[in-house]
């Protein structure tokens, strides 16, 4: 079964930097919570580039979908909001490595894809470098970069890398809100 398009379609109406900015804003009251043991590091890393982009991350495929994400901070680490949250560096994301990660997706055709982030459980988020969607992988077969998703769960949780972060947000927003009816990404 493949759940691809399971997403709401909405349309993200802010800005990748003005999403980053409530994160940083909801991390400082999850910061304020007490859990009973201590807390990972939830962090949003600052994109600390003067000089803008490097240039060879334009030449990768599908990181145009990325760029807006990468302008406004350099990844993110969220270990303690639902399974975690990952979203690579920069670095990472340039220096690709089809061994241990894929940039093609099998369902019923196959999906040019730029992993840029995962969840604890061993989940990846994928931009589609064709459309721009956010794609969620489960765990699965790997073969030289090749994802074999015909036996799993693959889902589109969002349109675009905006409205992948506004969901992020949302996930954020909800863990410190102890919102129970809220349905996180991995649940989609």
């Amino acid at each position: 079964m493949h759940d691809i398009g399971s997403d709401d379609g909405s349309n993200t109406a802010m800005r990748p930097t003005e999403i980053i900015e409530q994160m940083k804003e909801e991390l400082v009251e999850l910061a304020k919570i007490d859990f009973g043991y201590p807390l990972g590091e939830n962090v949003v890393h600052a994109a600390d580039r003067p000089d803008g982009l490097p240039p060879v991350f334009s030449s990768i495929d599908g990181s145009r979908w990325l760029a807006s994400l990468y302008c406004a901070c350099d990844g993110l680490s969220f270990p303690d909001i639902h399974n975690g949250y990952f979203l690579k560096p920069l670095w990472r994301v340039i220096s690709f490595d089809r061994s241990s990660e894929p940039d093609i997706v099998v369902l019923d055709r196959e999906i040019r894809v730029l992993p840029f982030g995962s969840m604890g459980d061993g989940s990846l988020f994928v931009v589609q470098c064709e459309q721009g969607g956010v794609m969620l992988l489960p765990p699965g077969s790997l073969n030289d970069g090749r994802y074999d998703g015909r036996g799993t769960k693959v889902s589109e949780v969002a349109t675009t890398v905006p409205h992948f972060l506004e969901l992020l947000l949302a996930d954020l927003t909800a863990f410190v809100n102890d919102d129970n009816q809220h349905t996180y990404l991995g649940e989609r």
